[in-house]
């Protein structure tokens, strides 16, 4: 029994620690979300393009994208480069492009459908106002569709929360990390990994709970229109 309570105390006296890999842990995995959203528009709008050789590339770099396994393309990104260009990234990085370019490739198919979503009449409502097609895109399309995209992107990102779980094998040391050293040390690995397990459920769940909210409100911001 002493043991017991000597385990779950190594845990609280962890939190510190524990606390500032959760933070890096939120940080990557922010940053990856930001470039997969910067990917996907670009990707997306490659597969929407009027020119074939456009969407034919578009669609090659989201099929490989999603076909190679994020442990792959975080070791290739921050080994195979530094080895074979001499592009020397940071553990961060490098982890944090990884999870950019396996998001983005989610994103694009997000953004894809978000936009055939929209009526095709509300494009060509805006060309017929004078607006270009860039501005009718960014101005009418995008933010109607916006709508549709956030539940499917909270998904995605969610999905790179998790997968960032395995930067640490690259040295960052977010709480995957945290974890492993303290457990090493003091034998504690159930106790540390369920605490974990446990902050990342809570993070899963708030995570949700601010996009269903958030959904909801734009929804009702449509009707009221």
């Amino acid at each position: 029994m002493n043991g017991y309570i000597y385990n779950w105390n190594v845990v609280w006296d962890s939190l510190p620690e524990l606390r500032q890999g959760l933070i890096i842990t939120l940080q990557i995995s922010l940053v990856g979300m930001s470039l997969a959203v910067a990917f996907g528009l670009i990707f997306a709008s490659g597969r929407l393009s009027q020119y074939g050789w456009m969407r034919k590339f578009s669609v090659a770099v989201i099929d490989v994208s999603r076909s190679i396994p994020l442990f792959v393309l975080l070791f290739w990104i921050y080994y195979g480069l530094s080895l074979k260009f001499a592009i020397n990234l940071t553990a961060f990085q490098a982890g944090a492009i990884a999870l950019g370019i396996t998001g983005g490739a989610y994103m694009a198919e997000v953004f894809r459908g978000g936009i055939n979503a929209i009526d095709s009449g509300q494009r060509e409502a805006a060309l017929a106002i004078g607006l270009t097609g860039p501005r009718a895109f960014s101005l009418v399309i995008l933010p109607q569709a916006i709508r549709i995209i956030i539940p499917q992107a909270v998904n995605v990102y969610v999905g790179l929360l998790k997968g960032a779980t395995i930067v640490s094998i690259i040295g960052v040391a977010d709480m995957i990390y945290v974890a492993q050293y303290i457990s090493l040390n003091s034998f504690t690995p159930f106790e540390m990994y369920s605490a974990v397990g446990i902050a990342f459920i809570s993070l899963t769940i708030s995570i949700a709970g601010m996009a269903f909210l958030l959904e909801k409100k734009l929804n009702r911001g449509r009707v009221r229109a």
